[in-house]
């Protein structure tokens, strides 16, 4: 019984794999298509040609990256240090020596790309400003303004020569006097290291004769990331507290180093780092105006994904004399922007496939469009994406959409089909109108606009077909000819390509391969080409429609052959289709009393057509009978 369970289920699995399978394949293929999918819509203006120099290219295009990249680094930082805690300490108001603040030295750290000629990554280190902080101050008591600020200006991170540098960080350094007990100990020391620490005291004066006892300090530094190398920012608004490492100034001598316990061999978990050792509290914001640094809006720099480069939505609307006019504008002030989390899951077969991580951003993941509001969102994702079916579902950290594909989706160009096979340069090149291709247009009526409701992207109860079909349809379609299988133009509509046997190029290359051959006089080739083009004309290939071809020959190109003299050249090519049984001599008959009747209609042409319808045959009975009769046949029966 347990080989036939364990059978059982083998199908299952592997037919919930190739379920996974289809599923993948069935939204990879979509994303692949509309990820590189950039639509790019330009206005040319023909002014701009006669002062275009291919050398203010670069220039051009530099200053625009300069522009934007330095209106994106249009906001400041802002830090607000709380003050320095060190546990080990009594609290500043007890204190003996009245130490109740620290040096604090905050440095913008580059690290700079590798040369080739460089071993390790050039860093260069800017200062930014000291302050004096608090230690361990009582932060219920303390006033929110009486706390150090310290502003690191834009210009730190302008984009001049940002390609040379990596990672942006901050280098936070205290520096803390401290004064020695008579044994030699610094105050706030502990007297884990005494061992080591009273063989430096006693040696003091040959290591550091140049110290006094008195001018002993402790210095504490800690590094953070604000860009990493991606240009990404680590840094976000809110408030924070760093761990600080201690420095020695009188590293141990290395015959003098010994291995110690820390916390009798404990490890110490990484929370608990913050209630051992020091600490720095800080508040960091970005600020755009410099002067003003009570209004901190929430600001990304250097994030080109995430960023929002744009107006903050949460402006202030000018006062009108107006209070009705005041009082409307009031009512549209969009409310400050609120950072939502939105999650993207994708079905298949109604079964829930993939969760993407959540996203604090309102940009479109398929075409990176910052759409700013969540309605514009979905309206967006509903209108431009029709590949996708999104549904929205409330959640209670954001939002969640429901990604499934639109099996209503025909995949058809909505635009002019004529764009798409359009020569370059055609709009510059015609010299008056053409005739257009019919494409339908969406007319949109004006009524009374309703109020933007999230409910409408909400998933119907009874699945209509209408909200999944395509918004644009009718007349897209491009056809193309069948014989040479280019795009029908809008002038050709009227005509039908299934009609066209004897093109224009096909008549020229047909007559130019008769003109080629030297065994025959121009009389046979007259014929020759006259005979060829209406057979190609007229589509005959059967035996039995030659009688038919002969007199509908007569009729269109009798005329023709009277005026040039090529009646005894038609005879001899209606005597060689004799000879190969394609005529009979009844038709023979025919085509020439007809022939005769068309030349007396013509009477003019009588008097001189005995001598230049011999001058025209030439030899055409002795050597070119035969050979054109061949040739007649060659072209009929092909």
């Amino acid at each position: 019984m347990a080989p036939q369970k364990y059978t059982g289920q083998k199908p299952k699995m592997e037919q919930i794999q190739a379920d996974h399978e289809l599923f993948l394949q069935a939204f990879e293929s979509k994303f692949g298509l509309l990820l590189f999918n950039n639509r790019v819509f330009t206005n040319t203006c023909s002014v701009l040609r006669k002062i275009f120099k291919v050398d203010d290219m670069l220039a051009k295009v530099e200053q625009m990256k300069g522009e934007q990249e330095s209106h994106s680094l249009s906001s400041h930082m802002q830090l607000t240090f709380t003050g320095f805690f060190h546990k080990t300490d009594k609290p500043c108001q007890n204190s003996e020596n009245g130490q109740n603040s620290v040096s604090l030295e905050v440095l913008l750290v580059k690290v700079c790309h590798k040369k080739r000629k460089d071993v390790s990554c050039p860093i260069k280190q800017v200062p930014t400003g000291k302050k004096q902080v608090p230690l361990n101050p009582d932060v219920s008591q303390a006033k929110p303004g009486a706390f150090p600020s310290l502003l690191v200006s834009s210009t730190e991170f302008e984009p001049s020569n940002s390609h040379m540098v990596k990672s942006y960080s901050l280098l936070f350094r205290v520096t803390r006097p401290g004064k020695r007990d008579p044994n030699g100990f610094i105050t706030g020391e502990t007297d884990e290291n005494i061992d080591v620490k009273e063989e430096l005291a006693s040696r003091k004066k040959r290591s550091t004769s140049h110290r006094d006892d008195g001018d002993a300090t402790e210095t504490f530094v800690a590094q953070m990331t604000v860009f990493d190398k991606n240009r990404r920012l680590q840094l976000l608004d809110g408030e924070y507290e760093v761990s600080m490492q201690q420095i020695e100034d009188c590293p141990v001598s290395k015959k003098r180093a010994t291995w110690e316990t820390i916390l009798d061999g404990k490890r110490l978990p990484p929370f608990e780092t913050f209630s051992q050792g020091p600490t720095l509290q800080f508040t960091l914001r970005w600020t755009g105006d410099a002067s003003d640094p009570s209004t901190a809006p929430v600001a990304k720099p250097l994030s080109t994904r995430n960023s929002d480069a744009s107006v903050p939505e949460n402006t202030v609307t000018n006062t009108s004399s107006s209070t009705g006019v005041q009082t409307r504008r009031e009512q549209s002030v969009c409310e400050p922007r609120q950072k939502l989390r939105i999650f993207y899951q994708f079905l298949y077969n109604n079964n829930t496939r993939q969760q993407t991580e959540a996203r604090d951003d309102l940009h479109c993941p398929w075409c990176t469009l910052n759409c700013r509001k969540l309605y514009s969102l979905l309206k967006h994702l509903k209108l431009s994406h029709s590949r996708f079916i999104f549904n929205y579902v409330p959640h209670p950290k954001g939002a969640r959409i429901d990604v499934s594909i639109n099996e209503c989706y025909d995949g058809s160009y909505v635009g002019n089909p004529q764009d798409i096979h359009s020569q370059p340069g055609f709009a510059f090149s015609r010299n008056g109108p053409v005739k257009r291709t019919a494409v339908t247009h969406i007319l949109v009526c004006r009524p009374k606009r309703t109020k933007p409701s999230l409910s409408e992207f909400l998933e119907s109860e009874d699945g209509e077909p209408e909200q999944q079909r395509t918004y644009v349809s009718g007349h897209n379609r491009l056809y193309f000819h069948s014989d040479s299988c280019m795009p029908l133009r809008p002038q050709e509509m009227d005509v039908d390509s299934e009609d066209e046997r004897d093109p224009e190029w096909l008549r020229e290359k047909t007559a130019t391969q008769i003109e080629e051959f030297t065994d025959v006089n121009e009389g046979e080739k007259e014929v020759m080409k006259l005979w060829n083009l209406h057979v190609m004309k007229h589509g005959f290939i059967a035996d039995n429609q030659m009688s038919q071809a002969v007199m509908l020959f007569v009729e269109n190109c009798g005329p023709h052959i009277t005026r040039r003299n090529l009646c005894r050249n038609f005879l001899l090519h209606l005597v060689s289709m004799h000879d190969f049984n394609l005529v009979t001599t009844a038709t023979i008959d025919r085509a020439m009393v007809r022939l005769r009747e068309i030349q007396a209609e013509l009477p003019e042409l009588e008097e001189g057509q005995d001598g230049v319808g011999g001058a025209c045959n030439g030899h055409a009975v002795s050597s070119g009978f035969s050979l054109h009769g061949k040739r007649t046949k060659s072209a009929v029966t092909d």
